[in-house]
Order: C-alpha cells, then structure tokens, then sequence
C-alpha cells in the first residue's frame, strides 16, 4: 500500500475518529463509571450516525464533480499577515482586560470567552491558514505556535486544538508535511491537549482529581458518551430549544446540564447528543447526511483558499465529537464554507458517468 497516495484526512476520518472515541469512551466506562458500561442504544445509534455521514459523504463522491475553483486574488499576503497580527493583540488585549491567565484559575476562565476572544480566535484560525494555503513561507510556522500559545492560555483545550490540527491538515494538503515534521507536529499538539486538560482540571478548586493525564483523557470521553446515553430516553422533547440557544446568549451546554442531570453545570453531550435532545432520531440523521454532504462539498472545493478552509471546519468538526455542535461562532465557519460553495456554484456539476 502506497501510503503517498492516501488521503488521510477526507471527510471519512470524522467516521474514524467518532468510532475511535466510542472505543475510548467505552474503555473509560469501565473504568471510571459506577454504573453499567456504556448501552448497546448509545453503540448502535452512533454507529447508525456513522452510517448517515458516510452515505452523504458518498452521494457527493461519486454524483458531483468540480470542473474548476474560482481564485481570491484580493486577499492579499500583506493584508492576511496584518490581519492575523490583529487577531493576536486582541486576544492578548482580552488576557489584559481579564486580569490573569483563565489557564491557571477556573473563575477566569469561566470568563474567559468575552466578545473580543469571539473575534479574535475566527479571525486568527481564517487568516492563518488562508495565509499558509495561499502565502506559504517556513516562517509562518511561528505565527502558528504563538497563536497557539497565546489563545491556549484562555485554558480552552479546543481553542489549541482548532489552531494546531488546521494547521497542519493545512500543510498536510500543502505538501509541506515530511515524515519528520508531521511526528513532531503531532507530539507537540498531543502533549499540549493533554498537558493543558490536566492543568485546568486542577485549576478548579471545588474539584479534587486524582486522574492522571492520560487517565483523565478516557474519564472524559466516557463521561460525554454517558451524558449521551441519558439524552436517549429524552428525545426530542426539547422541540429545538438547544438549537434556538446557539442563535441566543443563552449557553445550549449548561442547558443540557440542567434539563438531563438537574444540576447548574456546563456538559458536553458528543456531536449527537444536543441534536437527539431536540429533534430525536430524525434530527440526528438530517444532521449526520448535511454533514456529509457538506464536507463532500468542501472536500471537491479543496483548492488555493479552499485548502485552508476544508482544514478549518473539519477540525472543528472532529473537534464537535466531543463538544457537540453547540458554538454559534463555528457554525459562522461552515457559513463560509457554504459562501465558497456559492462562489464556485457554476463549476460544481453533476457527474453522469
């Protein structure tokens, strides 16, 4: 098998990565659980999610085909540097006006997502992976690692994640990745997730953990996955109140803390579980198939700016694994994503072989 020859990060990698997870989730529950392990309804309704994603995804595989990608002459190398200089003074500014680092205390981080960090962290990931897929220089790889850095001190695990895996799917589709680098890329961005979950975990003060790093990584899955298994029985009696959250200053995850466990807490319920809350099994495969289809689409349209912009919502996607597709400030992602497709409407056409 000529590994050169695979594409790793197609839109079926989201198949892997969610079955990977269930595989870890469902380790964690045995250890790290005082109930059953994880319900056979939890297994088999992820796997029927899988199912729906992978038939989206193949519809546009094989049904439609892109003759061409419209190019972006305006975004210039100069405006993109500028604006992504932009986006790390803001979120440093942001650090500033919080009055310490959330990273080390878990009532600044509580604080932490302001309206500055809102626009600082979209505009960062855009432009610099726009600027790596059009403007591509070795040196950029700094302005990565600093924004990486700087918007990981917010104590966001995601924020590190979204920046570095891009980032490198980026690179990835650039031809910049040797075996070396992508090693040591892969290793930092490992030992930065990790390192930063376990630091936050022990940052707040009326929790008391005695997980180690790698420990906390499988508790952490099985606990979603179980949050994800007492959404089943509720179904669809939330009437798409979470989905109305996302568009409001509500918070759609301490909602979910509230309606499934009683309590005033902030939970993530997998990329599953806020849609079955509202919409039931109907809901989650709408869902399941638009993803599909879309990251077809985007997958067709990976060309120039294109490259950079299948990284960026891809990431978040597998990213929404854990998290749940709750952040009004990444579905603005797929927005663009879906701006590009108009774009580049009149070059996307049906295949007829």
């Amino acid at each position: 098998m000529d590994f050169k020859k695979i594409d790793f990060f197609q839109p079926l990698i989201l198949v892997v990565a969610i079955l990977a997870f269930l595989a870890m989730g469902y380790i964690g529950s045995f250890n790290y659980r005082f109930e059953d392990p994880l319900d056979l309804e939890v297994i088999l309704t992820v796997i029927f999610a899988c199912i729906v994603f992978t038939a989206g995804d193949l519809i546009i595989k094989y049904k439609i085909k892109v003759e061409n990608i419209k190019k972006t002459d305006f975004l210039s190398e100069k405006l993109l540097l500028i604006l992504v200089l932009i986006a790390l003074v803001l979120q440093t500014l942001n650090l500033v006006f919080i009055g310490g680092i959330p990273l080390f205390n878990s009532v600044l981080k509580s604080n932490a997502t302001t309206d500055i960090w809102r626009v600082a962290y979209p505009l960062f990931l855009i432009m610099i992976n726009v600027l790596l897929a059009k403007h591509y220089e070795r040196k950029y790889l700094i302005l990565v690692l600093l924004g990486a850095f700087i918007f990981g001190l917010n104590g966001y695990r995601t924020s590190v994640l979204g920046i570095l895996a891009s980032s490198f799917i980026t690179l990835y589709y650039l031809n910049k990745i040797s075996g070396k680098t992508g090693i040591l890329f892969i290793a930092v961005m490992v030992i930065a997730i990790t390192a930063m979950g376990y630091i936050a975990s022990q940052s707040i003060a009326t929790q008391h953990w005695t997980l180690n790093p790698v420990e906390l990584i499988f508790y952490r899955a099985g606990f979603t996955l179980e949050v994800f298994e007492r959404i089943l029985p509720l179904g669809a009696t939330t009437h798409g109140h979470i989905l109305s959250l996302i568009f409001s200053p509500g918070s759609p995850r301490t909602f979910v803390g509230q309606y499934v466990l009683s309590d005033n807490v902030c939970l993530t319920s997998t990329l599953f579980g806020p849609v079955y809350l509202d919409f039931g099994l109907t809901g989650l495969t709408v869902q399941m198939l638009f993803m599909g289809i879309f990251l077809g689409l985007m997958d067709k349209l990976k060309k120039g700016v294109g490259v950079g912009i299948y990284s960026i919502i891809l990431t978040h996607t597998l990213i929404w694994i854990e998290t749940g597709p709750t952040d009004i400030m990444i579905w603005f992602l797929y927005l663009i994503g879906f701006i590009l497709i108009l774009i580049n409407f009149n070059y996307i056409k049906l295949n007829k072989n």
